[in-house]
């Protein structure tokens, strides 16, 4: 058996040693391999001062699939390169890369750049102070505030990722993008530019020729191949969306191909601002032109329509507005400078300027009721000219505080003159009951003509029943009212004193 010697072992273990330290320098000279020198007019090395190689003039290294091209690089041991002075990295197909300064590690798939820094991709440019570029997928990422031109448009913002082969850009601070014809702002913003895809990630306007909007989230597909944009998507707080025929505001939005959908704290506004619709949700069915908004029992849709110096409010349950044609269902009540009414549901065609009211209809003109089965009036600029009762028609005129004149028959029509009720014939089985009561500070009873005929004639004069005349055939007489005088008909019911857009209506004025 040879015998080992303590020199002997321990020339193996240097062996070992210096084996180890070679295999580590071929690791890291492979390593170094990967970033290639290709060209450069001189190589310098001094390893007293740095453990890197330094080129100069007319550089050119390859990495991976992309070339560089510098004024002068250092190229360390452990494959870490920088490159300075006119770089330019073309990156193939068609991407390319410029800067004053560039910095890649080999072993990670990040390229950092600095100084006049600029992406060029397929008609794409991205600007800026500094950005990181990713090799692989083309994807870079800046913080130091960018500018990209893409197809039409210019965008900046704070900070940024841009996925140059999906041109996707995902947008933060102070965003804002800029076309011909159309201006975006946003807090943060996710862009899919091949299929005009936006997510909204913050507060958000943008502005167009036929299509403005502003929310604080949001996602939309624009369809911009025809005249007009046609989004679908979502749109979500403090919503506000305007076009060519008038605005819809709520607390969100949602566009669909055959129907868009608001919800909460929703007001629909004619472009002309003459309109304006409030409710807790609202429906348009872009097919037939067909606007619906919804109330309820506690807060009901509403309506106001200006004309002129004259303004008309509507509310119901629902409110459902095709052209030329409104449609109030269920707990309506109209107000006017000079008439409110109520009943169970209401049509208004525009066109013909009448508007028919069903289930036992109640209308008040000044201190007067008139009711009836149901009504039909007739508007000039949003002002009375005629008004049809049919069925049961009533008509009550206050004779004091407390007792009103009433008339009753099959039927009713009310003339009035520049808005204000002159001229009332009750057609057909009428009833009279007329108050005569004396004058405040005179003795004597309160008496009653009551009597009955074909037709009542009421002349109104200053908002106030000043004649009435019986006609064909009237029978009646007079009596004292006295105890057991059943006073419950011949009192006016109070009209409602709370309506809804009391609490609304000064925002809209303002706007």
């Amino acid at each position: 058996m040879n015998s080992v010697s303590p020199t002997s072992f321990l020339g193996f273990r240097v062996l070992i040693l210096v084996v180890a330290w070679l295999s580590a320098g071929q690791s890291q000279a492979f390593k170094a391999q990967t970033v290639d020198i290709l060209a450069a007019d001189q190589i310098v090395r001094d390893p007293a001062v740095t453990d890197a190689q330094r080129l100069l003039g007319n550089v050119k290294l390859g990495h991976k699939d992309g070339l560089l091209h510098c004024d002068s690089a250092w190229r360390f041991d452990d494959g870490v390169v920088e490159v300075f002075g006119h770089v330019r990295m073309e990156h193939p197909p068609s991407t390319v890369l410029l800067a004053d300064y560039i910095g890649l590690k080999p072993d990670v798939d990040w390229v950092q750049a600095r100084g006049n820094v600029q992406l060029d991709h397929e008609g794409s440019t991205l600007t800026g102070p500094s950005l990181r570029y990713q090799m692989a997928s083309k994807k870079a990422r800046y913080g130091e505030g960018a500018r990209i031109t893409d197809e039409g448009w210019t965008v900046t913002s704070q900070t940024g990722v841009y996925f140059a082969e999906a041109e996707l850009f995902q947008l933060g601070g102070d965003v804002l993008a800029v076309s011909d014809q159309d201006t975006l702002l946003s807090d943060s913003l996710h862009w899919v530019r091949p299929k005009d895809h936006y997510t909204f990630w913050g507060p958000t306007t943008w502005h167009s020729p036929d299509f403005d909007f502003t929310c604080r989230a949001g996602d939309l597909l624009l369809d911009t191949q025809g005249s007009a944009k046609r989004p679908t998507g979502w749109l979500s707080g403090a919503v506000r969306v305007a076009d060519g025929s008038g605005t819809v505001e709520g607390d969100s939005l949602r566009f669909g191909e055959e129907v868009h959908e608001a919800h909460g704290h929703v007001r629909l506004a004619s472009a002309d601002r003459q309109m304006v619709a409030h409710g807790h949700r609202a429906e348009q069915h872009l097919s037939d032109s067909l606007d619906l908004v919804f109330g309820d029992a506690v807060n009901p849709a509403w309506l106001r329509q200006v004309d002129g110096e004259d303004t008309l409010h509507i509310s119901g349950l629902e409110l459902r507005r095709a052209p030329n044609l409104l449609t109030v269902v269920d707990s309506v009540w109209m107000d006017s400078e000079d008439l409110q009414g109520e009943g169970d549901s209401l049509v208004w065609d525009d066109r013909l300027g009448q508007i028919d009211v069903f289930g036992s209809p109640r209308l008040w003109s000044h201190m007067d009721l008139l009711s009836g089965d149901s009504l039909t009036m007739f508007l000039n600029e949003n002002r009375p000219e005629l008004l049809w009762m049919r069925g049961h028609a009533v008509v009550l005129s206050p004779a004091n505080d407390t007792l009103s004149h009433r008339i009753s028959g099959r039927n009713l029509d009310a003339h009035f003159v520049e808005g204000q009720l002159d001229l009332v014939d009750v057609l057909g089985n009428g009833q009279l009951s007329y108050f005569m009561v004396p004058d405040p500070g005179q003795g004597g009873e309160v008496r009653v003509n009551q009597a009955v005929c074909s037709k009542v004639t009421l002349d109104v004069a200053d908002n106030a029943l000043v004649g009435v005349a019986l006609s064909q055939s009237p029978e009646g007489g007079i009596r004292t009212v006295g105890e057991g005088f059943d006073l419950a008909p011949f009192q006016v019911p109070q009209r409602p004193s709370n309506p809804p857009w009391e609490t609304s209506e000064q925002g809209d004025l303002a706007d």
